[in-house]
């Protein structure tokens, strides 16, 4: 490790390993474009995906935990809801960054309005007062649900029919002119739905790295 380099925390916000791996993949192309030094980890005592709203309760309070415990340079939190992250910001953490935050500020500098991929139902409320938060109300064109679980991501023959239709349903009916993908582990269909409907996908992941950069570059 080039300890010259400032240190990025990847924290998966769940204690799955195919996730954290995942994500690790995804990003090891686009991550060679940045001077930094980037670790990727999960929580271990959280459950295995961020789905019901026991499990964000949870992941809102392990988060901090393990945040505190450790030090990097800055952290992304990597998960949709952005568990812990307005927390640790009013303790003075002012290096944590959501992947849903920034996946939302990214896509409104790409033009026109965003639509989000949310993963269940239960999800779109959350992502709603996210975007609120965000100050980006005005240009959400719609949030819908894939109604998959954060593990059935990873499988293509399974998720992809279904990102499909709701992607193009986001396009067509909503006007969507960017998507955000709502989980940390959809990373691997970006480019593949990127050609499907010739729209700017936006990986929450990178999103919340190149935030993170930003903001390291700016001290």
């Amino acid at each position: 490790m080039n300890e010259n380099k400032p240190r990025i925390l990847m924290l998966n916000a769940n204690s799955s390993c195919s996730v954290t791996k995942g994500m690790e993949e995804e990003l090891s192309g686009p991550s060679k474009l940045l001077n930094v030094t980037i670790d990727f980890d999960q929580v271990d005592d959280a459950p295995a995906a961020i789905e019901t709203t026991e499990d964000v309760h949870l992941a809102h309070k392990l988060v901090p935990e393990y945040v505190e415990k450790s030090d990097y340079d800055a952290y992304v939190i990597a998960c949709f809801c952005d568990p812990g992250v307005q927390e640790l910001r009013a303790r003075g953490h002012q290096n944590v960054f959501g992947i849903g935050e920034s996946a939302m500020h990214l896509a409104a500098n790409s033009g026109g309005k965003f639509g989000m991929l949310s993963i269940s139902d239960v999800s779109i409320a959350r992502h709603v007062e996210q975007v609120k938060r965000a100050g980006l109300t005005d240009i959400l064109a719609a949030d819908l649900a894939l109604n998959l679980g954060v593990l059935e991501l990873e499988d293509k023959v399974l998720a992809r029919p279904r990102i499909e239709q709701v992607g193009k349903e986001l396009v067509d009916k909503y006007n969507a002119e960017s998507i955000i993908l709502g989980c940390a582990g959809m990373g691997l269909h970006k480019e593949w739905l990127g050609n499907l409907l010739n729209k700017p996908i936006i990986d929450p992941c990178w999103a919340g790295l190149s935030m993170a950069v930003a903001y390291l570059g700016s001290k």
